[in-house]
């Protein structure tokens, strides 16, 4: 996977439990890039600011390798729900994606998917009206690559 510096990362339940666990398996290096992927940041802004990490795409590179970290959008809700994880990441996940698809102009859906409650039924509605959104906004072709993307990060 590319890191790209729109991308924002998330650690996976794998990625939480080898924070917690104090797993052996990954470098002090690997740690410290890690501890730094918080769902909120973009690649760009945290190889601007973690500067105590050394070679930090190479560390994500290597991270998401061993499936400690993820851009979401490559996870099904399923994948999610079998692994506990609720709602408000789906919406992070679904928020990223705007963000990485619609540069400037996710503010606006990304407070739609914000606002919404935590199911997978809510979400698909709220995809649904992010996609009207984009339709008017911006391209019809960027709206329905929108909703196909976010049902797949939903599992619909």
């Amino acid at each position: 996977m590319i890191m790209q510096p729109d991308l924002v990362l998330y650690r996976t339940p794998k990625g939480e439990e080898a924070l917690l666990s104090h797993d052996r398996k990954i470098s002090t290096n690997q740690r410290r890039a890690l501890l730094v992927v918080n769902g909120k940041t973009t690649v760009a802004d945290l190889v601007k600011t973690a500067f105590w990490v050394t070679d930090l795409l190479v560390e994500l590179q290597e991270l998401h390798a061993m499936d400690l970290i993820s851009d979401g959008a490559s996870r099904s809700a399923a994948e999610m729900n079998r692994n506990g994880e609720p709602g408000q990441l789906l919406k992070a996940q679904l928020a990223a994606m705007a963000k990485e698809l619609l540069g400037s102009n996710a503010e606006r859906v990304i407070k739609k998917v914000e606002e919404s409650e935590d199911s997978p039924e809510a979400l698909e509605q709220v995809l649904l009206g992010c996609k009207k959104l984009i339709k008017l906004t911006i391209s019809e072709e960027m709206a329905d690559t929108f909703l196909q993307r976010g049902r797949k990060v939903i599992g619909k």
